[in-house]
Parts: C-alpha cells; structure tokens; sequence
C-alpha cells in the first residue's frame, strides 16, 4: 500500500508541474510560465531582439497564456517583438535593471492595462500595444520621478492620450503639490524638526 501511495504522490508532483513551460529568451535569459499565465523572465543580461523578418521565430510569439509579464532583477532589456500578438498580456512588470524596452516589444498587445516600471527604464521608439481601441487606458505605475517615467514611456501621440500615471513608493511632495493632494489650500500642516 506504501508503495502505491508514494508513486501516487510523484505522479501528482511531476503533473502538477506539466502545465509550467520554460523558454530560452537570452544567452543568459530564461522564460518560465506557469498554469496561472504568469510568465517570468529571469537571468542576467539582455534578451533577444528580432527584427521584421525574423520577429515570427521569437519563442513567446503568440502565446495566448501569457496574462502577466513579470521581468525580474538582472534582465536589462526587454529585446524588439519578443512578445508580438500575445493579446492576453494585461499586467507588465519591470524590474530595476531593465534600462530599455526595444522597438515592437509589445507590439500587437492590445489588451494591457498597467505597466510597472522605474523611470530610469526608457522605452525605445517604438509600435507597442497597437490595438488601442481594446485598452485605451493604459496604468503606469512609476517608482523614481514621475516626469522621468513619461518622458521615457511616452514617444507616441496615441501613448500621450491614452496613458495615466501614478507614484510607487515615497515620494516628496513641494508645498503647492502637498495643497493640491489635500484638496484646498493651508489644509497641509508642515513639520520641522
């Protein structure tokens, strides 16, 4: 009996991982994305950038699974059409060390909704989420200095338009900002120490 329910117990250890799936997306470069459709790319260095012609070999392209994009510390870009038409991706995340988000990335990506990034990441001129009219909203959520984060994400008059802002983390505010957050004036007691 022992026996059936330790062989028993490693199948559902072995299928209980089937549905996760790994990509080599970089020399140094790896993709695992599990059951939940949250794929996430860890390693060090650059990802892989393709081109117009090549962009159909890309090893994500058109993954449908794909719901949330999660790349993690040591990646420092995300490489041209690495994710072209998967239409499903509604979350982006980025870690600190991603300082460039090449041309096409996200290209055909119509349905994302927050992106997550530092203002030190530039998104390079590019054709991102090209079917607007699906998510014309989409949420940045910037750690750093929010001017920065636009400057850096916004290159297209469509992004401009369509894109709302919001601070992660702790951010400092000047005394007009501090009024304009309380809602009326003098409403803001400063402390001195």
């Amino acid at each position: 009996m022992r026996k059936w329910v330790f062989v028993f117990a490693l199948f559902l250890s072995f299928s209980a991982n089937a549905a996760e799936e790994i990509y080599q997306c970089g020399d140094d470069c790896t993709a695992t994305l599990d059951d939940n459709g949250v794929l996430r790319v860890s390693g060090t260095g650059a990802m892989w950038n393709y081109d117009v012609e090549t962009r159909e070999d890309a090893p994500l392209r058109g993954n449908l699974r794909i719901r949330t994009v999660i790349v993690e510390e040591g990646i420092t870009s995300v490489g041209s059409f690495t994710f072209y038409v998967c239409p499903n991706i509604k979350t982006i995340e980025l870690a600190k060390s991603v300082e460039n988000v090449y041309y096409g990335a996200f290209d055909e990506d119509g349905k994302v909704q927050s992106v997550t990034m530092y203002d030190s990441t530039v998104w390079q001129s590019q054709d991102n989420f090209n079917d607007w009219d699906s998510s014309p909203n989409i949420k940045i959520n910037c750690y750093g200095n929010i001017d920065k984060c636009k400057a850096n994400f916004l290159n297209t008059p469509n992004m401009k338009s369509t894109t709302s802002f919001a601070y992660k983390g702790k951010r400092i505010y000047t005394i007009d900002e501090a009024n304009k957050v309380a809602g009326k004036v003098n409403s803001v007691k400063i402390r001195y120490r």
